[in-house]
């Protein structure tokens, strides 16, 4: 196995499994100071860095194919996920317990669906687009511009009728990824390494 092979096994396993646990862990909502936010926020916007990755190391077909595969990972997870709710239980506390964890799934699955479809495009578009001379410059305003659309699309269906706050909630999330972009965009540089 080649040295880009190994880097496209590594970059996808990271991508598909910030995905699927995306979808697990977004019910915990952490308020934090004035933010409040899901617990998901930083698992979910590292896989945009990871898809950008894949396109500058591997190529933008296999980054799109990427794409694709965390669709279907995220739809095959949940849809085992509900499978599970309708098994009967051995214990009544241990299956009320996974009902109010994962009982909600659903409505983060369709979230995170309707966001990821739309935002994980934005980005692969905006960062292949090749309108920006620097692959960072390219990653940097391809995940910040993906980011706002993916936050205001998963808050609206993930939580309407749920929290009273969600303007605050759709503030906190996007101040906290700008963080994050910002923060992890130097592990952008690392394609350099990855190419060899």
């Amino acid at each position: 196995m080649d040295r880009q092979e190994k880097s496209a096994m590594i970059l996808t396993t990271l991508f598909i499994t910030g995905i699927v646990i995306s979808n697990v862990i977004a019910a915990k909502v952490i308020k934090l100071g004035v933010f409040l936010f899901p617990a998901s926020i930083i698992s979910y916007t590292f896989t945009f860095i990871i898809a950008n990755m894949m396109s500058d190391v591997v190529g933008k077909e296999r980054s799109k194919f990427l794409v694709f595969m965390g669709f279907l990972a995220q739809a095959v997870a949940s849809g085992l996920i509900l499978f599970g709710l309708f098994l009967p239980s051995a214990d009544i506390n241990r299956g009320e317990a996974y009902r109010l964890i994962l009982g909600i799934n659903w409505r983060f699955t369709l979230a995170s669906l309707s966001a990821y479809g739309t935002s994980q495009l934005i980005n692969y578009y905006i960062f292949n687009s090749r309108f920006f001379k620097k692959a960072s410059t390219a990653n940097l305003i391809s995940v910040l511009v993906a980011q706002f659309f993916d936050t205001l699309i998963f808050t609206l269906v993930a939580f309407i009728g749920v929290y009273d706050r969600l303007f605050n909630m759709v503030l906190s999330q996007y101040v906290i990824k700008i963080i994050i972009v910002v923060v992890t965009n130097p592990i952008f540089l690392l394609t350099k390494k990855m190419k060899g």
